[in-house]
């Protein structure tokens, strides 16, 4: 059972080089230090939960090593169930400023696994620009901020941004089953629900969702997807901005799975 009022603490990936189990002892980093005894106070003993980054949720205890360095024991494995029975990845045409920031908060919290910026015809931030790995790691701290707060046992893996054609090339070469889906504002486009719910299996696909930018896709992306495998769908009569769109689209299948 989960012992959901602990503090939750994401590990860092040098920090599960090898697979945690009961008595692995965990180094415990300076920021978490400083956060665990001198902002949450907590003492030698005081119990919260480790993070893997794999999905895993352990229970650890503070304690110090023979060089008084704080260090943590995992003291016992718990078991979260606030995952979807589904990988969801998003691929969206990165929205204007600081809007990706936004959605990557909203999605997390809504159970994506993935997310892949992309560059599209349409976005103002062009196929070349420089995006340094600063701004990417603010969007992956994002995630583990977001991920923690809504109680996930995933954090979602931030991708470096790509072009459409990379992505849909390198999905291309992928061997697992996956439902994709484009969200377009053609009319008489099916709904994404609709399509979802027309679906005549109990597997657990991986499901894929594109959202472009203020818009949309162009004809050629369309295009390029549905040559991809891409099933282009609605989102409603209304036009929804490029930082609405993809919250709406994650809602849509968080429901269907949550109630399949």
């Amino acid at each position: 059972m989960i012992k959901r009022r602990l503090q939750r603490v994401t590990l860092q990936a040098h920090q599960v080089s090898s697979a945690l189990q009961i008595n692995s002892a965990i180094a415990i980093t300076p920021e978490q230090r400083h956060y665990l005894c001198n902002v949450l106070r907590l003492e030698t003993g005081a119990e919260f939960i480790a993070l893997d980054r794999q999905g895993g949720w352990w229970l650890a205890k503070l304690c110090r090593d023979l060089s008084d360095l704080d260090i943590a024991t995992v003291i016992d494995k718990l078991e979260n169930n606030s995952e979807l029975n589904s990988k969801i990845t998003l691929g969206i045409a990165m929205p204007k400023g600081s809007n990706l920031e936004s959605v990557i908060r909203q999605t997390t919290e809504l159970g994506v696994r993935q997310i892949v910026p992309l560059f599209s015809d349409r976005t103002i931030i062009k196929s070349g620009a420089e995006i340094g790995n600063q701004k990417r790691d603010r969007w992956q701290r994002i995630a583990e901020e977001a991920s923690e707060l809504s109680v996930r046992t995933y954090i979602p893996e931030i991708n470096t941004p790509q072009t459409l054609g990379v992505w849909l090339a390198d999905l291309a070469k992928s061997t697992a089953l996956a439902l994709k889906y484009i969200c377009v504002t053609s009319p008489d486009t099916t709904h994404l629900l609709t399509s979802l719910q027309s679906l005549n299996t109990e597997e657990n696909f991986e499901i894929i969702i594109a959202t472009g930018c203020e818009g949309g896709w162009t004809a050629r992306e369309e295009e390029i997807a549905i040559a991809a495998g891409f099933i282009p769908v609605s989102l409603g009569d209304r036009v929804l901005s490029a930082v609405t769109a993809p919250v709406v689209a994650l809602s849509i299948v968080s429901a269907f799975l949550d109630t399949k």
